[in-house]
C-alpha cells in the first residue's frame, strides 16, 4: 500500500434514503424510496479503511434528510475521529433544524440549507447568524426553486450520446459527488439509487459491480480507487441519466396520489428532456429507429 493518499475535493454519505419532503425530481429518489437509515457500524468500518488511501477536503452528510437519523451526532464524531476530511458539512432541507441539538453545531464546519418553494421553516436567519457567530462555521443558503429532470426511466440507446453526457457531467468531473454506500465507493451519487429507482418504474437494472469498487477485502484498493476516479468510460447508470444536460422544471412536492401518478407516468421524448441551451445531434436523441 503506498504511503501517500489519494485526494478528492469532496465525498458524500447518505445518512437516510428517505426524506420528510417529496420533491418531484429528487435525483436521490428520496421522494419514492422506502424508509432506510444508514448503519453506524458499517459506516465506521467503511471510512476507517477508506481513510488509509483517501483524504478529502469536504465530507458531506446528505440524504434523504440527514436530520431524520437518530444517530446523526455519532456519525459526525466518527468522521471527525478518522480525520478523513478537512471539513464536515451537513446538507439539509432545514425543516427540522429548529429541533437540532446544540452539540450538532460544534461537530460540523459548515452547513448547506436547501430552501424549497412553499415549505414552512421554523427558524429565522438571524438565529442562524448567531449560531454562525458563536461556532465560527459557515452556512450556505441554497435557494432551490427548480430541479433538473436528469433521472430517466427509458434507456438512452445511442452510445455516442451516453459518452458525451458522461464526458460533460459536472457531477462526475467537477462537483466531485462521490459517494460511500454499504462498503462500496461510487463516483456518482444517483448511480447508487439507480437500481431501486428504476425497479419502482418496472425496469430491471443492475450496475453495482460496474459502477463502484469494493472497499473491504480489496488488496488493490488504492489502485482500484485511483482507476475509478480517473475513469474515462461512461457508467452503466449514465444510460438512464442526462447528467448536466437535463432540462429544469419548477420544484413541487408530491402527494401520495402524486407519487403513484409519477411512477405510472409515461416518459417524455428524450429530445424534450435535454436542456434547450444544449444543441446536440438529432440522431443522438431520436430513439424511434433503435431497438
Amino acid at each position: 500500500m503506498p504511503s501517500n493518499r489519494l485526494w478528492r475535493p469532496a465525498i458524500e454519505f447518505n445518512l437516510t434514503e428517505h426524506c420528510n419532503l417529496r420533491c418531484e425530481h429528487c435525483d436521490h429518489a428520496s421522494s419514492i424510496l422506502p424508509r432506510k437509515l444508514a448503519d453506524l457500524t458499517s459506516f465506521t468500518r467503511d471510512i476507517e479503511v477508506l481513510s488509509t488511501v483517501l483524504h478529502v477536503g469536504e465530507f458531506k452528510f446528505v440524504g434523504g434528510e440527514p436530520l431524520l437519523h437518530p444517530q446523526l451526532l455519532d456519525f459526525l464524531r466518527v468522521a471527525r475521529e478518522t480525520q478523513i476530511a478537512n471539513r464536515l458539512v451537513l446538507i439539509t432541507n432545514g425543516v427540522l433544524l429548529h429541533k437540532a441539538p446544540d452539540e450538532l453545531w460544534g461537530l460540523i464546519d459548515g452547513m448547506w440549507i436547501s430552501i424549497y418553494p412553499d415549505i414552512k421553516y421554523r427558524f429565522d436567519w438571524e438565529w442562524i447568524q448567531r449560531i454562525v457567530d458563536q461556532y465560527k462555521i459557515f452556512v450556505l443558503r441554497k435557494e432551490t426553486p427548480e430541479f433538473a429532470e436528469s433521472s430517466l426511466i427509458e434507456e438512452i440507446k445511442n452510445e455516442e450520446f451516453v459518452r458525451m453526457i458522461f464526458q460533460n457531467c459536472d457531477r462526475a468531473h467537477l462537483f466531485s459527488c462521490h459517494t460511500i454506500h454499504e462498503g462500496r465507493y461510487y463516483i456518482c451519487e444517483p448511480s447508487v439509487w439507480m437500481k431501486n429507482r428504476l425497479g419502482l418504474h418496472g425496469v430491471t437494472f443492475e450496475n453495482r459491480e460496474f459502477d463502484s469498487i469494493p472497499i473491504h477485502g480489496n488488496t488493490n484498493l488504492y489502485d482500484d480507487l485511483d482507476g475509478l476516479i480517473r475513469k474515462q468510460e461512461p457508467l452503466k447508470a449514465c444510460r438512464y441519466c442526462l447528467g448536466s444536460w437535463a432540462r429544469s422544471t419548477p420544484n413541487k412536492q408530491l402527494t401520495r396520489s402524486g407519487i403513484r401518478e409519477f411512477l405510472a407516468r409515461r416518459p417524455d421524448e428524450l429530445v424534450d428532456l435535454v436542456n434547450p441551451v444544449w444543441i446536440v445531434p438529432r440522431s443522438y436523441t431520436d430513439q424511434s429507429h433503435m431497438q
